[in-house]
């Protein structure tokens, strides 16, 4: 019994001592709170004189193309595969349908600000990054490829292809979203956005910037309220 208790003691003392010297668990991060800023749109930031409807629909696709957080593929596809032929004719002025060909196949990129229209830009904060977004009530943006003729104006709407309408790219969906699943958007700007509002969303304020003119030029019905 005595060699039992005597081996019995440095065998305690090296468990305990083992267990001193194990490094305590590290501190969880500290995780940085969303927060999401309403911005002021005006003054309207001043854009260079050029054609709006063009220019417009040229910085739609290339702001979808670089944005981050999309799932889209028809801005890539309009952009390298497409020719634009400009805006298709419409007595609508609520209304824009710019049109793209690729041989036997047609596109197009549309926008509607249907009336009491508003646009409101925010900053977003979180996890690091500083982003934007302009988030629309009463706005679709809708992109197409891949039909076999144009849309025609007919009845005070836009009526497509019933042969081979091709593949459809719209904002302002009741279900679905433009956005890739884990990114959070459009819900993380909380009670400033609701289903069926379209969000624009970037990391370039300025570039940003530029499209609110744009739309402003082409639609001046949208309402953009001051921020004080």
């Amino acid at each position: 019994m005595n060699i039992l208790a005597r081996l019995r003691v440095p065998l305690v003392l090296a468990v305990l001592l083992g267990g001193c010297a194990a490094p305590p668990p590290p501190p969880p991060e500290p995780k940085q709170e969303l927060t999401v800023t309403p911005l002021s749109l005006r003054p309207l930031m001043p854009v260079a004189a050029t054609r709006t409807t063009d220019a417009l629909a040229q910085e739609l696709v290339n702001h979808y193309l670089q944005g981050p957080h999309y799932r889209m593929s028809l801005p890539l596809v309009l952009a390298q595969q497409y020719q634009s032929l400009g805006a298709a004719p419409v007595s609508d002025p609520r209304r824009l349908m710019v049109l793209y060909r690729q041989g036997n196949n047609w596109g197009s990129l549309a926008v509607t600000a249907a009336q009491g229209s508003i646009m409101n830009a925010f900053r977003v904060q979180r996890e690091g990054e500083t982003a934007y977004a302009l988030v629309f009530k009463r706005v679709r943006i809708c992109l197409n490829a891949g039909a076999d003729q144009p849309p025609r104006w007919q009845g005070g709407r836009w009526m497509f292809s019933q042969t081979r309408p091709g593949r459809f790219e719209c904002s302002g969906q009741t279900r679905g979203s433009l956005f890739q699943l884990g990114s959070g958007l459009p819900g993380l700007l909380g009670p400033y956005v609701e289903a069926g509002d379209t969000v624009l969303y970037g990391r370039n304020w300025n570039e940003l910037r530029t499209l609110a003119t744009r739309l402003v030029q082409r639609f001046p019905h949208l309402d953009v309220p001051r921020i004080q």
